[in-house]
């Protein structure tokens, strides 16, 4: 037994030394290895070689198959495969793919088609939010605040006690009160102006645009201080205090305080026209259209609030005439397809049916304090002009120049359809709006009815905790807590923004 074993260890090492070796390469061949080395590939791969999937006698051409862009649009990638919410069943269904490569085969540019259906324009950016604010994405959710971007599609929602301030790419503010619902439909750039297209689906918004000229000084306190201070951090009255009070000595300091001198707004104020004189006029105007269940505002060049709650009526006012502005109301129903030209600066209220409208001469105290949370914002103006230098500008310095508002923005030029977009959209809302009237007054009544309660006129919730924040202020306005902010240095007053912008 000894015998045989160890003749079978000599066997394999007489094997091993000389014919198994010399059969590596079939044996590589059979197994399918590769024992040559791939040539280096220089330059830029995003894909494999050419080499690798192609030979020159085939003559293919890709550009003339399939036609796509060079360069992608900021935002898009190469790759158009959804990756996120690819099916590996559905990738590999061989059936699925045939259908998919007749219609492919037919239609040469359709990964054209399939980025613009798929890419969502950036529409604007948060500036303050305090409170909680949400947005919607689909069917996802996530909690937003400054900075937050917000793309084509997206509901912004603000909970209860909660404020929204959104900085619009063409340099619009809008405030979006406690318990609003906004969604952004789309933002368009065409020749001669910027569309933008909302839905109120509940709460209170106020739009303001940005204006030409100066800005008047005024010293009186900001109505809208639950908003402040804000994270834009040059933007807010401190940052002047602190500057100022850097440049005084100690005598200067005690009669700055005995005196209650304003120098800091002087100094804010004088920085907002400045900036505003340096930024210039925005090239072009923005048409706005905002759909509201019960009735719809389009306007150009004007401030105004609309306030609506689902099952109730619909409250608007034009603030003031400027030149070039336009305002117009579209009501509901299936034969009232002319416009309302509106030129009173009044409340206007709006029946629920959204059939009929009338001017409100005297409005309800809810509606008046509604307009006064956004009369004095001169801190949310800085802060507006700064990013209207940082991120419109650029846009606009590129909006005659198609590829290159493309792929440095992430922006599709429109031309002369811009137009007809809007005369459909108007058309549209109305016929669908109507019908949706109906079905929503059929759910509420059903709630109701099962004991659940529907708020569908104005609350003091729409307004209170703001209110409350303006008045407590003006009793703290010179007090030592927030007279101490000007001492701080930059590291102290940083950390006092991020303590006291959000809550």
């Amino acid at each position: 037994m000894k015998k045989l074993f160890w003749s079978a260890f000599a066997m394999s090492l007489i094997l091993s030394s000389t014919g198994v070796w010399s059969q590596g390469e079939p044996v590589d061949e059979f197994l399918g290895l590769e024992n040559e080395i791939l040539p280096e590939l220089k330059g830029e791969q995003r894909f494999t070689s050419p080499g690798l999937h192609q030979k020159e006698d085939w003559k293919v051409e890709p550009q003339k198959v399939e036609a796509d862009v060079s360069e992608p649009a900021k935002g898009q990638g190469y790759s158009i495969i959804p990756w996120s919410t690819q099916d590996p069943e559905e990738w590999m269904d061989i059936t699925k793919w045939v259908i998919e490569r007749e219609v492919k085969d037919v239609t040469p540019d359709w990964k054209l088609r399939v980025r613009q259906a798929e890419h969502k324009e950036l529409v604007g950016k948060i500036l303050q939010c305090k409170g909680s604010c949400s947005v919607f994405r689909g069917s996802n959710s996530a909690k937003v605040q400054h900075l937050s971007r917000l793309l084509e599609g997206d509901e912004l929602n603000t909970d209860k006690d909660s404020v929204a301030w959104v900085y619009m790419m063409d340099g619009t503010l809008m405030r979006l009160g406690p318990g609003t619902s906004v969604s952004i439909q789309e933002i368009n750039f065409g020749k001669g102006e910027i569309f933008i297209l909302t839905r109120l689906n509940r709460g209170h918004i106020y739009w303001n645009p940005r204006a030409k000229g100066e800005i008047p000084t005024e010293f009186s306190p900001e109505t809208d201080s639950l908003s402040l201070p804000l994270l834009v951090r040059e933007a807010n009255q401190e940052f002047f205090e602190r500057e100022i009070y850097k440049s005084q000595n100690d005598n200067q300091h005690l009669a700055e305080i005995m005196e209650l001198d304003d120098n800091a707004i002087k100094a804010q104020m004088k920085s907002l026209n400045e900036l505003k004189a340096q930024n210039g006029d925005i090239s072009l105007q923005t048409r706005f259209m905002v759909v509201a269940p019960n009735s719809t505002l389009v306007t150009k060049n004007v401030n105004f609030d609309f306030t609506y709650q689902p099952g109730g009526k619909a409250y608007f006012k034009k603030r003031k005439t400027v030149e070039g502005e336009e305002f117009s109301l579209h009501l509901r129903g299936y034969s009232l397809t002319q416009p309302v030209p509106i030129s009173e600066e009044d409340w206007h209220e709006v029946e629920v049916n959204g059939r009929s409208f009338q001017a409100m001469k005297d409005a309800p105290g809810t509606l008046q304090i509604l307009e006064l949370l956004t009369k004095r914002i001169k801190s949310i103006e800085l802060a507006r002009e700064i990013w209207v230098k940082s991120f419109t500008l650029p846009i606009m310095s590129a909006v005659n120049e198609p590829e290159k508002l493309a792929i440095d923005h992430g922006y599709t030029r429109w031309g002369d359809e811009l137009e007809r977009r809007f005369q459909f959209l108007v058309e549209y809302t109305r016929r669908i709006e109507t019908t949706n009237l109906r079905s929503l007054e059929n759910l509420l009544t059903k709630l109701e009815n099962n004991g659940e309660k529907v708020e569908r006129d104005l609350t003091e919730n729409q307004y209170r905790v703001s209110l409350n924040h303006y008045l407590l202020g003006l009793k703290s306005r010179y007090d030592h807590k927030k007279m101490r902010v000007r001492e701080m240095n930059d590291l102290h007053y940083y950390v006092w923004i991020l303590r006291n912008g959000k809550f």
